[in-house]
């Protein structure tokens, strides 16, 4: 999870506040007649809880607590992920991926302009021989200099490598791949 120790109730208390949020849309949408508006944001959570689930199954426990209570925390920019394909047991590389990770938007976070709508999309694909991260930063990004040498200089090893960044003051895209054996 992140550097919080959240405790049950700390956990428990937040997912009812996010839930509590989104049942308020679709009552405020029900009463302005909005149903197409409500079936949308149904859409959104189906979505989100089945994401949610597909990367349980990927058997990275310490990554999936830092990313499912991420937003929990204050930060420079909102952090969403989704996970495409068949999911596979990456247990084994759940403490390199994790660290990677919290590294990389402790780097970002410091590195965005701390107002404005800043917005990590993260999508993960697992195959039976490596799984790849892609990273789709938009924002404004204050600092692109320390952000790409950190991204430069943090990995390329056997087991966990950059393969492609693009970086500007509006945008990022990394893609981070992890070969298993």
């Amino acid at each position: 999870m992140n550097e919080k120790d959240w405790t049950i109730v700390d956990i428990l208390r937040h997912s009812r506040h996010d839930w509590l949020n989104k049942l308020q849309l679709i009552k405020g949408n029900l009463a302005l007649d909005r149903t197409d508006r409500v079936k949308e944001i149904i859409e959104e959570i189906v979505i989100e809880t089945q994401n949610e689930a597909k990367l349980t199954n990927l058997q990275l426990p310490q990554l999936a607590g830092y990313l499912l209570t991420y937003n929990w925390d204050s930060h420079h920019f909102y952090l969403e992920f989704e996970v495409l394909g068949h999911t596979y047991n990456l247990e084994k590389y759940d403490e390199l991926i994790k660290d990677w990770c919290e590294k990389f938007f402790t780097v970002l976070d410091q590195s965005v302009r701390n107002i404005g709508e800043n917005h990590l999309s993260i999508s993960i694909h697992p195959t039976e021989t490596e799984v790849r991260f892609f990273f789709d930063f938009s924002g404004i990004i204050t600092d692109t200099g320390s952000l790409s040498e950190w991204l430069k200089s943090s990995y390329g090893d056997e087991a966990i490598r950059i393969t492609e960044v693009n970086v500007n003051e509006q945008e990022l895209t990394v893609e981070l791949q992890v070969i298993c054996d």
